[in-house]
């Protein structure tokens, strides 16, 4: 078995944060998105990530943290959004590229959950799988792949539908037997950015699909909605203990990721996540995502995303 993580996307509903930054690297509770994925999938697997031309260096230098892993880089030649190849296609590429004829384990690199790959691959049968949350909500359930199963067995598979027929979303987690390879290449084709469709595909080549549904954790950081709402739902209620000095004058509350290069004096901060190497003196933060290097004076923020390098002083 490989696993492919799917990281080759350049998230323009979370620019500027993701302008010069790709999204599985942004970080969730003290560590990159990516991060959570790779330490849930069996230490044996090796692992391959799908990224583009701009951001390959940037997963090279991550890679670092994992020497023990078997991780290799594959770069898309893509060097902005309208030159992507499509998520399918991706999958298509890697599996051409390195001649894959086994097991594959496919996700994108933008998903947090936190069910067991473990309890999944047990399930398959040798059937090409893909997790499933139950989002409880017929309205929620227009925005995501829809499944309809009869137990284990998809009968029906629909993207967004306008009507659904269950609450049950499909997410960016697949399971591929190598039987499977070889029309998941020649479909690539036809329809490179439809990657659950391939489900659909799977149902009228007679490849019974299956679904595995999963309880507690999953969103995919698809918007600053979500990063926020999954860093304060993954994360732990903690910081840098350099902050919470008596003389500095700052209080926090919720969920906050803080790098540990940053100054904060006279501050209030609630559920946000601050960046390298940024000032901030005298503000009330709430739900805020700070990028690199800015300064901040005598301000207040809520619910939103600024980008590196802004220095902002507000004279009383």
């Amino acid at each position: 078995m490989k696993a492919l993580i799917l990281a080759g996307g350049f998230a323009t509903r979370l620019w500027p944060l993701t302008i010069d930054k790709a999204k599985p690297l942004l970080p969730i509770a003290n560590k990159a998105i990516i991060s959570h994925i790779v330490d849930k999938i069996p230490k044996d697997v090796p692992i391959i990530v799908s990224t583009n031309a701009i951001f390959s260096n940037d997963f090279k230098v991550w890679r670092e943290l994992y020497k023990e892993r078997d991780i290799e880089i594959f770069v898309e030649d893509a060097d902005s959004d309208s030159g992507k190849k499509g998520a399918l296609r991706a999958v298509g590429l890697v599996i051409e590229t390195y001649k894959i004829n086994e097991e594959l384990l496919t996700i994108g690199g933008d998903n947090v959950f936190d069910f067991d790959f473990a309890k999944m691959l047990e399930m398959t049968g040798g059937k090409p799988t893909l997790a499933a949350f139950d989002v409880k909500d017929l309205e929620e359930a227009k925005k995501y792949g829809i499944v309809v199963a009869n137990g284990s067995i998809i009968t029906n598979f629909e993207e967004k539908p306008e009507a659904p027929r269950s609450t049950l979303a499909g997410t960016c987690c697949y399971y591929f037997p190598a039987n499977t390879l070889s029309h998941i290449v020649k479909t690539s084709f036809e329809m490179p950015d439809k990657l659950g469709a391939i489900f659909t595909s799977f149902l009228e080549h007679g490849f019974e699909p299956r679904v595995f549904p999963f309880d507690g954790y999953w969103n995919d950081i698809g918007s600053f909605r979500a990063y926020v709402e999954t860093h304060v739902a993954m994360g732990e209620a903690s910081v840098p203990e350099k902050f919470l000095a008596i003389e500095l004058g700052n209080s926090f509350e919720g969920v906050n990721y803080i790098d540990p290069s940053c100054e904060i004096r006279d501050s209030k901060i609630k559920d946000s996540i601050i960046l390298q190497n940024t000032i901030i003196v005298n503000c009330d933060i709430h739900s805020s995502i700070i990028d690199k290097n800015c300064e901040f004076h005598n301000l207040e923020l809520y619910q939103e995303i600024v980008k590196k390098d802004v220095v902002l002083f507000n004279e009383f």
